[in-house]
């Protein structure tokens, strides 16, 4: 068996966290509510988080931009004449406390330091949009250890669709057998990784933690500091 070389990570809940998810999913949804009464739409707060929800993690079809998926909500909602700015300022509303309130998973930087000294190549994998989570990594130090940083909503497709991933070796010129996937999800990280021959390690951490396997993962862990040990290499000389 090859050794590993690269590292691919999740983004959500696999590198960063959500101390309080569902404080966070509401002010969001507090935030978007107040612009859209602004255009004189008043919506249900349960309403408008399912919708967000379902356009953002669509079941088929390749992924849109953000300025498109909120088009697609307004018009859902009825709404049919809006300035740009307008819908601006509901992406935003809704964002910024997924922004603000995230925190690095525990020993996240000391790992990553450990990733680059020993040579490995490092990169994220996510179902995210980038400017969501470049403003993150930036506040935590630690955008700079990555050497690629695909996000689906910027690619135009999404976990599991195996062309993320091939987009992610292309980056790091790597063979699926040397690289891990990290990841929290059964499906979108685990089996999707591991289809295309790429190992993997699940971690057994946040909303996704309770759901059963769909394929067994090589590695199960529940902090990211175990991957130090499992991806360390042989020392030559011993």
């Amino acid at each position: 068996m090859a050794e590993f070389k690269g590292i691919l990570f999740d983004y959500g809940h696999t590198l960063v966290w959500f101390p309080r998810l569902e404080r966070t999913r509401l002010a969001a949804t507090r935030n978007a509510r107040k612009v859209l009464q602004e255009l004189r739409v008043v919506v249900e707060g349960s309403k408008l988080q399912s919708l967000v929800e379902s356009f953002a993690h669509r079941k088929s079809g390749d992924v849109v931009s953000m300025e498109e998926e909120f088009k697609e909500i307004f018009a859902s909602l009825g709404i049919k004449e809006y300035r740009p700015n307008d819908l601006k300022e509901a992406i935003w509303a809704w964002w910024t406390p997924f922004i603000k309130n995230v925190r690095a998973r525990k020993g996240l930087n000391e790992l990553l330091e450990y990733l680059k000294k020993m040579g490995f190549k490092v990169g994220i994998v996510a179902n995210v949009w980038s400017e969501g989570m470049n403003p993150v990594l930036e506040r935590l130090g630690i955008k700079g250890f990555f050497d690629t940083m695909i996000s689906s909503i910027d690619v135009g497709f999404q976990k599991p669709d195996p062309r993320i991933f091939h987009l992610a070796l292309n980056h790091l010129e790597l063979a699926p057998e040397e690289v891990l996937m990290v990841g929290d999800n059964p499906r979108v990280d685990i089996k999707a990784a591991y289809d295309l021959g790429i190992r993997t390690a699940r971690l057994m951490r946040g909303p996704n933690r309770t759901k059963p396997d769909i394929v067994e993962p090589d590695f199960k862990i529940r902090n990211l500091s175990t991957l130090a040990t499992i991806v360390r290499k042989p020392n030559p000389s011993a």
